[in-house]
């Protein structure tokens, strides 16, 4: 088992939630909190940063999900730094891959604006 660690940081005042170990039912609790607590603020643009994330599930999905939907009722957008092969997985057998939003390049995005 590895420990869930949640490091938030800003790149251009752009909130950048990274993500390492596993995502799962005994870990969400600690992610929810930290993006509910970013939801507060309403950035234009919360990214959360898969690329250190070793394992997720339907919890971890569900939290994801979630934090999607309370950026878009403020009209916000949650941007995901994809994760590695195997988590990234998940996402595309469960179609979640075409409804969230994806970027392989921070540094652009957040160049941007958080702009499309």
């Amino acid at each position: 088992m590895t420990l869930m660690k949640v490091k938030t940081h800003r790149m251009g005042g752009t909130p950048i939630v990274e993500l390492s170990g596993e995502l799962d039912i005994s870990t969400a609790q600690e992610v929810d909190g930290e993006l509910v607590r970013l939801d507060q603020e309403r950035p234009p643009v919360i990214v959360l940063d898969l690329r250190a994330l070793s394992f997720i599930d339907s919890t971890g999905l569900r939290s994801i999900l979630a934090a999607d939907a309370r950026c878009r009722l403020y009209g916000g957008r949650l941007v995901i730094v994809p994760g590695p092969a195997g988590v990234h997985r998940v996402f595309r057998i469960s179609l979640l891959d075409q409804r969230l939003e994806f970027t392989d390049d921070l540094d652009a995005l957040v160049a941007e604006g958080g702009g499309r």
